[in-house]
């Protein structure tokens, strides 16, 4: 394949994704990482994409797209990864959900005969859980973000301090066995952390094009995630390096 062919491919990929990661491409094009990653540089310097580790993110467009165009990528996956992530729930417990496609699918997908506590920052989780009988719904206010769909600030984490939770359903945006559990931005990433730090355990559903990148902004090492819900197509040796860190790995 052609330097453009491969160029042409990467920006079409960037437009229906946000993302690509560099194995995955070199696996395709049949060419080196080394090759990827040099096609990724020169994209970068063209300002046509913003390099990450693993890979690429598509530049301001995609990134200032609204939490409902994201909702329309990996619709599918996201359902699948969402009816086995409610399969490590148990009756009683109080949980964190923040936002993101993926926890909006989660929230959808808990069973109406479940007794449940949940703390939220999202407008789409609440939503989903509004009418749910024996879920008890507590909203984490503060200044609402509208590309985010969540409340974030100070008053978020003044909330998020008075609470405490079993399980942190935490939505990611990167996710490494090295860097851990990230994020693009960074008072989003604040309040992921104080969820985290007031949590006994975190739960992450993950489509693939998250696995092996990391945004800017560190939410939790790696070794903090519980579960791990992951697509069945999930590369091993990746899901190997989490499983060394005591993640339980659930495949949907």
């Amino acid at each position: 394949m052609l330097t453009e062919e491969r160029h042409q491919f990467i920006r079409d990929r960037l437009a229906a994704e946000g993302k690509v990661l560099a194995g995955e491409l070199a696996s395709r094009f049949g060419v080196s990482e080394d090759t990827v990653r040099r096609d990724l540089r020169e994209l970068a310097k063209a300002g046509q994409l913003r390099r990450v580790y693993g890979g690429a993110v598509a530049s301001a467009p995609f990134a200032a797209s609204t939490i409902s165009q994201r909702g329309s990528h990996a619709v599918e996956e996201k359902m699948r990864l969402a009816r086995a992530a409610v399969g490590v729930l148990a009756a009683g417990q109080t949980l964190f959900i923040d936002g993101g496609t993926t926890n909006e699918a989660i929230a959808r997908a808990i069973p109406r005969d479940i007794e449940l506590t949940v703390a939220t920052n999202s407008l789409g989780v609440a939503s989903a859980l509004a009418d749910l009988p024996l879920v008890e719904l507590i909203m984490l206010g503060g200044r609402y973000i509208r590309d985010l769909g969540t409340c974030v600030g100070g008053d978020t984490l003044a909330a998020v301090a008075q609470l405490g939770a079993d399980l942190f359903f935490l939505g990611s945006c990167g996710l490494d066995a090295s860097r851990g559990v990230t994020a693009f931005d960074s008072a989003e990433a604040e309040v992921k952390r104080a969820m985290a730090r007031n949590s006994a355990g975190i739960v992450i559903a993950a489509t693939n094009d998250k696995l092996a990148t990391a945004a800017p902004y560190r939410v939790a090492a790696a070794d903090a995630i519980r579960h791990l819900v992951v697509e069945r197509t999930a590369p091993a040796a990746i899901l190997a390096d989490f499983e060394r860190q005591g993640a339980e790995i659930h495949v949907a």
